[in-house]
C-alpha cells in the first residue's frame, strides 16, 4: 500500500509538473495584454535547418516539409531547426508562451540551450510557457530537433507516400497575464424549444485569488446583446460560468451566425489581458438513428479534406484554408471531416463563418491492419507504452476545438482494429465535453465492451447503401439503430491508372454514383450522410534534385503504378475533385449537381406537355435542412430576357411543386431557371427545352454518283471531291480524302477492351486481366467492294489472333460512311470499349461535339458539357512543380500518372480534347476553320474519343458499348456484358 501511495505522489507531481510547463494547457491568443502594444508574434518564415549533425545549416521556409524543399530525412533520424528571436521589452513580467500548431512527429524544445520538453504527434497544438527561459538583453533562440517516426501513430508519412517531418503549421509567440486562464470552452445550451439559450463557460485558472472575468456579447452589427455583460469571480482550479441569453439567432451550415463573445480577465480590479470567440448557438443531439442540429434533422454531404500545399505538402495556410471552405460551399458541401489528423484552428474558424460541420479526427490511423508493411503504427492499440500518445493527441484536439459550432463530430480514430487505448481516447473525450457524439472506425472491430461510438462509420458502401464490414452490416444506408454515416464513400477514380492516362472521362462518369447515392441516402431515416474520399489530390511534386539525402521513399513507399511510371511525384493518388492547386476538376461539378439542395424532379431536359401562354409545374424536392424554399428566389431566363419570382413554402426535406408563370412558350425553345440564396449565390441552375431540343447536325456537300474504280493496288470509292481508296492487302481503308485533305489515315480497327476477372473491388489498382484487341494482329481474310443503287458496299472479312471480325461499310454519295461490325469467337466478360477506330491525319486541331449529358444543365465551357468546342493541341501547360495558369482541363501533361516525362507522346491532346464524349449526337473533328470529319448519332447512343498515341498516331474511337467496369469503391458501373459484340458506326465528312 506504502508503495502504491507513493506512486501515486509521484504521478501526482509528474502531471503537476507537467502543467506548470504548460504541457497540456490551451491558452487563448490575447486580444490585448495589459501595458503590452504588440501581444501576439508569428515566428513563421525564414529558419535555419540543419539535415544531420554533420551538415552545414541553410535556410528553410516555415511552414513547410522538410522534403518538399530539398532535404530527404530518414524516418528515426534527427534533423534540426533553429531560429532567434528578441523580446519587445513590454513582455517582461508577462507569461510568453511558445505556440506550434503543428510539427511532424516528435519534437524536442530547447530554448537558449536549455532542453524544455518533447512533443509527440504531428498535427495538434502544443503551447509552452517558456518564461523562465528568455532574455530580454539580449537574442533568444528556439530550437527544435525533429524526428519523423517511423511508427507513428498517425500513419502520416505513409498515406503521404514520403516522410513529411517538419514544421507544418504555424509557429507563434505571444504575451499573456500571468494569471492567464486555460481550457476554455463553450458550450449553448438551447431550451426545449430551441428558442432561449444559456450560454456556459468553462475554464481553469491556478492561481485566482482577486481575479474576476467579464464578458460581453456582440452580434454581427457589433451591437452588444442585451442582459449579456456579466462578471464572475474566479475561483482557483475549474470554473463554469453561465447566464441566459433571449433568443438568439441560430447557427447551422445554411445560416451560420456567429456572435463575439469578450472575455476580459482583471486581478484586484485592474485589466490583465483579453480575448474574444466567436460563439454560434446550436445544438447537437443524436436521438434513435438521427442527429438532429437545432432540433431538425440533419444530412451530411461531405467530404474527406487533407492539408494540402502545392510546394510545401503536408502543410496549413491561410490561403488554402480559407479558398477550400469557399469551394466546399459552392459545391455544396456541407460537412468535412479532417481526415485523419485534426485541422488547423483556423480552417475550423473558416467553417464557423461561412457554414460547413466539422468531424475532427485525432490523429490515429490504420492501427494493427494491413497497413504495416513499410510505415508501422503497429498494434499499438493495447499498448500502455504508446497510451500518453492517444490521450494526450485527444487533449489537445478538444482543447482547441471544443469552442467552434462548426465541429459537432468528434472522431477518435481512422480504419483501426479495437483496443484499450481507443477505451480511453473515448473516456477523454466524452468526460471533456457531452455536446458532441463520438464516432470511430472500424466500429465492427469492436466485439465486446460498452460502445466507443454513437454514429455508425461506414467505408465503401455500394450505391444502394448495403455493406458489411467487420461484422458491422447496413442495408439500404441504415443499419443498427443508429445514424450511419459513411465518412468515406463514392471514391474518385485514382487508381485506375492505364483509364486515367488515356480516357480522363472516367471522373466524369464517377458523378453517376454521386447523385446515385445521395439520392438514395437522402430520404433515409437513418442514413446520415457520406463524404467523398476525397477533396483534395493527396499528390506531392517533391523537387527533383535534393540539397541532401536521397529520394529512398521511391522504394520504400512504392506506390502501385506501373514499373517506369513511378517519379518524383509521389502521393497516393489523384482522388480529389480539386486538383493540388485548387483547379476544378471534373468530380467538382457533378458533386455540385448531386448533392444540390435543390432537386427538380421532372426528368431529362425536354417539357413534353405545355401550351403557349399557360404556367408550366415543376415539381421539387427541398433537401435543405434549415431553409424553406420560399428562401431562395427563382430567376428564370426566357428568349433573352431574366425575370425573379418568389417560390413557395416548401419545409426542409419536403416535396412540392412551384409555378412558372405564363410565357408564350414555343417548341423548340429553352427556359433557363437559377435558383438564387439570399447571400445571391446560384444555388442550381436547369435547362429545359419545350417539346424538342434542336440538333443542327452536321451536313455534307457532296453531290453526283459514286464510281468504283480498281488497281492493283486498291478498290477506290469516288464520288464529289471525295476518294475512298480500299487496300487489297489490308482489306482497310487508306488515305481517305475529302476535298482533298485525308480524314481517315487507316481503317477501321475493331476496338475491344474487356475485363475478363473483376467487376468493382475495394481498391482496384491494376489493370484487370484484359482481352485486348491490337491493330498490328489485324489479318485480312477477304474483302468486296460494289456499287449498288447508287451506294457503295464494302465486304471486309478477317481475324485478329483467333477472333474473327466483319466489317460492312455502306458509302453514300452524299459524303456519309456507316461501318457496322461484329464478331464471332470473342470471349466474355465485362466490357470497357466495343466498337472502331480510325487511324486519323495530324493535322486536325479543333474538337465540336453535342451529346446527351448526365446532367440537365452544364456551364458553358465545363468538361463534358451539353455541348462544347475545344482545340485539341493549345495549352499553356506549366512544367513539373510550377503553379498552372490555366484550367486542369486544359492541361496536357499530368507528372504523377506519366512519371516525369507527363504524357504518352511529344504532342499531347489536352484532358478535355481526350476525354471520351458519351451519348454524343455529333462530334465533329476539324482542322484550321473547315471541318473535316464528323460521327453522326441522331439517337445519341455512341460515344467518341480521341488520342495521340506513343508513336505520335491520332487515333478516334468511336464505341456503340462502353463502361468503367474497374472504377471500384462501390461506384456504379453498367456491367455490361461484350458479347454479342456487334454495332454500327457512321461518319460525315
Amino acid at each position: 500500500m506504502k508503495v502504491l501511495k507513493l506512486v501515486m505522489i509521484f504521478l501526482f507531481l509528474a502531471v503537476f509538473h507537467l502543467g506548470a510547463l504548460g504541457q497540456e494547457f490551451a491558452y487563448e491568443l490575447p486580444k490585448k495584454t495589459n501595458q503590452v502594444k504588440s501581444p501576439v508574434l508569428s515566428l513563421n518564415g525564414e529558419w535555419q535547418f540543419q539535415f544531420d549533425k554533420q551538415s552545414d545549416w541553410a535556410p528553410i521556409q516555415v511552414p513547410g516539409e522538410a522534403v518538399m524543399q530539398g532535404y530527404g530525412i530518414e524516418h528515426d533520424k534527427s534533423f534540426f531547426y533553429k531560429r532567434k528571436f528578441t523580446l519587445p521589452k513590454d513582455f517582461k513580467g508577462k507569461k510568453i508562451v511558445l505556440r506550434f500548431d503543428g510539427v511532424y512527429s516528435q519534437a524536442t524544445l530547447s530554448i537558449n540551450g536549455k532542453v524544455i520538453r518533447t512533443h509527440k504527434g504531428g498535427f495538434t497544438r502544443w503551447e509552452t510557457d517558456i518564461s523562465p527561459y528568455v532574455n530580454f538583453d539580449k537574442e533568444n533562440e528556439v530550437f527544435l530537433e525533429v524526428q519523423d517516426k517511423l511508427d507513428d501513430i498517425s500513419y502520416a508519412s505513409g498515406y503521404a507516400h514520403h516522410p513529411i517531418g517538419g514544421i507544418l503549421r504555424d509557429v507563434t509567440l505571444f504575451a499573456t497575464a500571468v494569471n492567464s486562464i486555460h481550457d476554455f470552452g463553450v458550450e449553448t445550451d438551447l431550451d426545449q424549444h430551441f428558442k432561449d439559450a444559456v450560454l456556459k463557460l468553462n475554464y481553469t485558472l491556478e492561481e485566482a485569488q482577486g481575479v474576476t472575468v467579464h464578458y460581453a456579447l456582440y452580434d454581427s452589427k457589433n451591437k452588444l446583446v442585451p442582459e449579456s455583460e456579466q462578471q464572475f469571480v474566479v475561483n482557483k482550479g475549474h470554473n463554469s460560468n453561465s447566464f441566459p441569453i433571449a433568443n438568439p439567432l441560430k447557427w447551422d451550415a445554411e445560416h451560420p451566425n456567429l456572435y463575439r463573445l469578450d472575455v476580459k480577465i482583471k486581478k484586484d480590479g485592474n485589466d490583465t489581458y483579453a480575448f474574444s470567440k466567436a460563439i454560434g448557438f446550436r445544438e447537437v443531439k443524436i436521438v434513435e438513428d438521427q442527429m438532429f442540429v437545432n432540433g431538425k434533422p440533419v444530412k451530411l454531404r461531405g467530404a474527406n479534406r487533407h492539408d494540402v500545399h502545392p510546394t510545401l505538402g503536408r502543410v496549413s495556410v491561410p490561403y488554402y484554408d480559407s479558398l477550400d471552405v469557399k469551394l466546399f460551399k459552392d459545391a455544396h458541401i456541407n460537412f468535412v471531416r479532417t481526415s485523419h489528423y485534426p485541422p488547423s484552428e483556423r480552417f475550423v474558424e473558416f467553417c464557423n463563418r461561412y457554414g460547413i460541420y466539422v468531424e475532427v479526427e485525432t490523429a490515429v490511423c490504420f492501427v494493427d491492419t494491413y497497413r504495416q508493411k513499410n510505415y508501422a503504427p503497429g498494434a499499438t492499440q493495447n499498448d500502455p507504452n504508446h497510451t500518453d500518445q492517444y490521450l494526450s493527441q485527444c487533449r489537445e484536439m478538444v482543447n482547441t476545438f471544443r469552442t467552434h459550432p462548426s465541429v459537432i463530430i468528434w472522431s477518435i480514430g481512422n480504419e483501426s482494429i479495437y483496443g484499450s487505448n481507443f477505451r480511453k481516447s473515448w473516456d477523454l473525450v466524452k468526460n471533456a465535453d457531452q455536446t458532441r457524439p463520438v464516432i470511430w472506425s472500424y466500429p465492427g472491430s469492436q466485439s465486446s465492451d460498452a460502445k466507443i461510438y454513437e454514429i455508425l462509420s461506414m467505408h465503401y458502401q455500394d450505391v444502394n447503401g448495403n455493406l458489411t464490414q467487420f461484422g458491422k452490416t447496413t442495408k439500404g444506408y441504415e443499419g443498427h439503430g443508429i445514424p450511419a454515416l459513411f465518412d468515406e464513400w463514392a471514391h474518385p477514380a485514382c487508381y485506375t491508372y492505364q483509364t486515367l492516362r488515356d480516357d480522363p472521362n472516367i471522373r466524369e462518369f464517377w458523378g453517376i454514383s454521386m447523385d446515385m447515392m445521395w439520392g438514395r441516402l437522402f430520404p433515409t431515416k437513418g442514413g446520415l450522410g457520406g463524404a467523398i474520399w476525397g477533396y483534395v489530390d493527396d499528390t506531392f511534386n517533391i523537387p527533383q534534385n535534393l540539397k541532401k539525402g536521397t529520394p529512398f521513399w521511391n522504394e520504400f513507399a512504392k506506390s502501385a503504378k506501373p514499373e517506369g511510371y513511378q517519379g518524383h511525384a509521389v502521393g497516393y493518388g489523384e482522388w480529389g475533385i480539386v486538383d493540388m492547386w485548387r483547379r476544378l476538376k471534373p468530380e467538382f461539378w457533378s458533386t455540385k449537381k448531386a448533392q444540390s439542395p435543390i432537386r427538380i424532379l421532372n426528368e431529362g431536359k425536354i417539357v413534353k406537355k405545355f401550351s403557349a401562354n399557360k404556367q408550366i409545374l415543376f415539381d421539387v424536392y427541398n433537401r435543405y435542412d434549415h431553409t424553406n424554399l420560399n428562401e431562395v428566389k427563382l430567376a428564370y431566363t426566357y428568349e433573352g430576357r431574366t425575370k425573379t419570382i418568389a417560390l413557395p413554402s416548401i419545409e426542409p426535406h419536403a416535396k412540392g411543386q412551384f409555378e412558372l408563370p405564363a410565357e408564350e412558350w414555343k417548341e423548340g425553345s429553352a427556359v433557363r431557371l437559377n435558383f438564387i440564396d439570399q447571400d445571391g449565390r446560384v444555388v442550381d441552375t436547369y435547362e429545359y427545352y419545350f417539346g424538342e431540343r434542336p440538333i443542327d447536325m452536321p451536313e455534307t456537300s457532296h453531290k453526283g454518283k459514286l464510281k468504283l474504280v480498281e488497281s492493283k493496288e486498291n478498290f477506290i470509292i469516288k464520288g464529289h471531291n471525295f476518294e475512298i481508296p480500299i487496300s487489297k492487302e489490308t482489306g482497310l481503308i487508306e488515305g481517305a480524302t475529302t476535298n482533298g485533305k485525308v480524314f481517315i489515315e487507316k481503317g477501321p480497327f475493331l476496338n475491344m477492351d474487356v475485363n475478363l476477372n473483376h467487376l468493382t473491388g475495394a481498391e482496384v489498382r491494376k489493370s484487370a486481366n484484359k482481352y485486348l484487341i491490337y491493330d498490328k494482329d489485324w489479318k485480312k481474310t477477304t474483302v468486296k467492294c460494289e456499287i449498288k443503287d447508287g451506294i457503295a458496299f464494302i465486304s471486309i472479312a478477317g481475324s485478329y489472333q483467333g477472333l474473327q471480325v466483319y466489317f460492312d461499310i455502306t458509302i453514300k454519295q452524299e459524303g456519309e460512311m456507316t461501318t457496322a461490325y461484329r464478331t464471332v469467337g470473342e470471349p466474355n466478360g465485362y466490357l470497357r470499349e466495343i466498337g472502331v477506330k480510325y487511324y486519323m491525319p495530324d493535322d486536325l486541331d479543333h474538337l465540336k461535339w453535342k451529346r446527351d449529358g448526365y446532367w440537365n444543365y452544364y456551364p458553358e465551357g465545363e468538361f463534358a458539357g451539353n455541348e462544347g468546342s475545344v482545340d485539341l493541341y493549345k495549352s499553356k501547360q506549366a512544367n513539373y512543380g510550377v503553379k498552372p495558369t490555366q484550367g486542369w482541363d486544359q492541361d496536357t501533361h499530368n507528372y504523377y500518372y506519366w512519371s516525369d516525362r507527363g504524357a504518352r507522346s511529344e504532342n499531347p491532346l489536352t484532358n478535355k480534347a481526350k476525354s471520351m464524349k458519351e451519348h454524343a449526337f455529333y462530334y465533329t473533328l476539324s482542322s484550321g476553320k473547315s471541318s473535316r470529319v464528323s460521327v453522326i448519332a441522331p439517337k445519341g447512343d455512341v460515344a467518341c474519343r480521341i488520342d495521340r498515341m506513343e508513336g505520335e498516331q491520332v487515333i478516334l474511337f468511336v464505341n456503340n458499348k462502353w463502361d468503367y467496369p474497374e472504377i471500384a469503391w462501390g461506384n456504379y458501373c453498367k456491367t455490361l456484358e461484350a458479347s454479342p459484340c456487334n454495332g454500327a458506326i457512321t461518319l460525315r465528312f
